[in-house]
């Protein structure tokens, strides 16, 4: 019988692992790197909510990560960040990546805040302190069974 490799049921081998993050890492910065493209572009709440899906599949590219560096000893697995240099450089520019997104995010989520107000105010008027008054939104239900 030829000799074959048997999978390891401990997981990646230490070889295996600074690699197998690489990967995961720069497949997250890809996903994100799309997602901030699509929310740069995007002119419509719909087009906005499209970015969804590639933000969750890079939160399961990062959970797939034991230790997740970032945490009290930026350490994968035990092996500091620092200590491999590609390693470090991938996070640093997917920490980098992710900041871009949420700057997209919170921008978006401002204007549209904002257009709220002006529209709470045009509609509902103002409070007796100055401020517009609260837009509350009708809401409904449908079943269909």
């Amino acid at each position: 019988m030829p000799d074959q490799a048997l999978p390891n049921p401990g997981g990646p081998s230490e070889a295996e692992r600074t690699p197998l993050h690489l990967s995961r890492l720069r497949e997250a910065r890809a996903r994100l790197g799309e997602a901030r493209l699509a929310l740069a572009s995007a002119s419509t709440p719909e087009e906005i909510g499209r970015c969804a899906p590639l933000l969750e599949e890079t939160i399961l590219l990062l959970q797939a990560i034991p230790s997740l560096p970032g945490g009290p000893n930026r350490a994968v697995e035990g092996k500091a960040v620092e200590d491999d240099a590609e390693l470090a450089r991938e996070f640093a520019a997917l920490q980098f990546e992710l900041g871009v997104v949420r700057r997209l995010i919170e921008g978006g989520m401002n204007f549209y805040q904002g257009w709220a107000r002006i529209l709470a105010a045009v509609l509902v008027g103002y409070t007796p302190s100055g401020e517009p008054a609260a837009l509350t939104a009708q809401g409904s239900v449908s079943l269909e069974g």
